[in-house]
C-alpha cells in the first residue's frame, strides 16, 4: 500500500515508456562503461558511424531536461559521436498525443534537430549508443566536477564548456524567439526586475526546494525596488494565484507572458487541450528568454532563472530566497503549509535575500537572516 501511494503521488500522469531490450548483450562495450552507455545494433546502415542517443523518460521539468541534453551533448562531443535527441520513443512530460510542428518528438517542438540524422535512420544503424539517464552522484564536489564528466548535478553547474555546446547545437525555434522579442521590446529605456515565483506543484514535489511564501516575495521585491529603482516587473510563474497577487500589488509595473497557468487545486499538466503540454514548454522557453533580458532576477531556487542567466549574453545580478529542500514523498505534501505559518525559531521560513553571495537585511526590520 505504501509503495502504491508513493507511486501515485510521484507520477500523477501516465506516459508511454520505451521497451526496447538489446537482442544480444555482447554488444555492451567496456569502452563506454565509465558512462553506463548501452551499445546496441539495430541494423546494417552506417557501419562507420557511431550514434549517441540522448533520452530521458519521463524526465523532469523543462529545464532539467534541457540541462540534461546539453550535458550529454558535451559527453557526445568528447566521445566524437553523432548526437540525436529521442523524446519520441522515450517520452517526457511535454509530449502531446498529436504532432507538433509535424513531429512526435517533443525535442523538435521547441528546438531544431542536433544533427542531420533522423530517428528512423539511427534505429536502422549498426552502432547506436544509448545514454544513461542518471543525472547526479552522491558526495558531489565542485573540486572534482570538471574532471568527472559523467553527471551534471544541477543546471546551476553549467559552465563555459556547456556554453560552447549550447551555441553549437541548441537552436530554439524562430517563432518562439520572436514571441519573446515582442515582450522584451517593452524593456527599452527601462530598468526591469524579473520575478520567478514558482507555485502549484512546487509546494508538494519531494526533494525539491521549498517555494518562497508571499511574505518573502514581497519582502524581496520591495527591498529591490527601493534599492535599484526598477520601472517594470516581469513576472514568471505557472501559478495563477501568484500572478494575480503581483498584479494586484504592482498593477502599473507588471509585464508577463500569456502561457498556461494553474492553481493548487489542479496539476499544471492535467488539462484536456491536445497541445496543452506543448504550450507549457513554449511558455517556459519564452519566460527564460525574457528573464535573460532583465537587469536583475529575484527567485526562489528554481531552474528557469538559472537557465536564463546561463543563456544571457551578460552577467545578471540576482537575488535568491533559499528555503532549503523538502523531504520525501509524504513529508513534502505538508511541510510547506506547516512551515509557512511557523515563526523562524520553530522551523518557519526565514526572510532574507542572498545577492551575489551576500545576505541583505534592511534596517528597522524583524526579518531573520538565513
Amino acid at each position: 500500500m505504501i509503495t502504491y501511494l508513493r507511486n501515485k503521488l510521484y507520477r500523477r500522469t501516465k506516459f508511454a515508456r520505451q521497451t526496447w531490450v538489446p537482442n544480444n548483450k555482447s554488444f555492451c562495450s567496456n569502452k563506454f562503461s565509465e558512462f553506463n552507455i548501452e551499445y546496441r545494433k539495430y541494423g546494417n546502415r552506417n557501419p562507420n558511424k557511431f550514434f549517441y542517443v540522448i533520452k530521458r523518460s519521463p524526465g523532469a521539468g523543462f529545464y532539467s531536461n534541457l540541462g540534461f541534453v546539453i550535458h550529454h551533448l558535451l559527453i557526445c562531443e568528447e566521445l566524437k559521436m553523432i548526437p540525436v535527441v529521442d523524446m519520441e520513443n522515450y517520452q517526457t512530460f511535454y509530449n502531446c498525443k498529436i504532432k507538433i510542428n509535424g513531429s512526435n518528438n517533443s525535442w523538435n517542438y521547441y528546438f531544431e534537430p542536433v544533427s542531420k540524422y533522423s530517428l528512423d535512420e539511427v534505429y536502422k544503424s549498426q552502432n547506436v549508443l544509448i545514454c544513461d539517464e542518471k543525472t547526479s552522484e552522491k558526495k558531489f564536489s565542485l573540486k572534482t566536477y570538471e574532471s568527472n564528466l559523467k553527471y551534471l548535478n544541477g543546471i546551476q553547474y553549467l559552465d563555459k564548456r556547456h556554453k560552447k555546446i549550447f551555441k553549437k547545437y541548441i537552436k530554439i525555434k524562430k517563432e518562439i524567439v520572436k514571441e519573446a522579442e515582442i515582450i522584451y521590446r517593452n524593456f527599452k529605456n527601462k530598468k526591469v526586475i524579473g520575478i520567478c515565483y514558482r507555485g502549484s506543484d512546487s509546494k508538494l514535489n519531494a526533494y525539491q526546494p521549498h517555494t518562497p511564501t508571499k511574505k518573502q516575495m514581497i519582502y524581496g521585491t520591495e527591498l529591490l525596488l527601493k534599492k535599484y529603482n526598477f520601472n517594470k516587473i516581469y513576472v514568471c510563474t505557472e501559478d495563477q494565484n501568484n500572478l494575480n497577487f503581483y498584479k494586484k500589488k504592482y498593477s502599473n509595473k507588471i509585464i508577463y507572458n500569456e502561457s498556461p497557468r494553474t492553481t493548487d487545486k489542479r496539476d499544471l499538466f492535467d488539462y484536456p487541450e491536445k497541445n496543452h503540454r506543448y504550450k507549457i514548454g513554449r511558455g517556459n522557453l519564452i519566460d527564460m528568454i525574457v528573464l535573460s533580458k532583465t537587469d536583475h532576477i529575484l527567485f526562489g531556487v528554481s531552474a528557469i532563472p538559472y537557465m536564463a542567466m546561463f543563456f544571457a549574453n551578460k552577467k545578471i545580478r540576482h537575488s535568491i530566497i533559499d528555503n532549503g529542500i523538502k523531504g520525501g514523498i509524504f513529508i513534502s505534501q505538508i511541510s510547506f503549509f506547516i512551515r509557512k505559518n511557523l515563526p523562524s525559531f520553530l522551523g518557519g521560513f526565514k526572510n532574507a535575500l542572498i545577492i551575489k553571495n551576500k545576505i541583505i537585511k534592511p534596517k528597522k526590520s524583524d526579518f531573520s537572516i538565513i
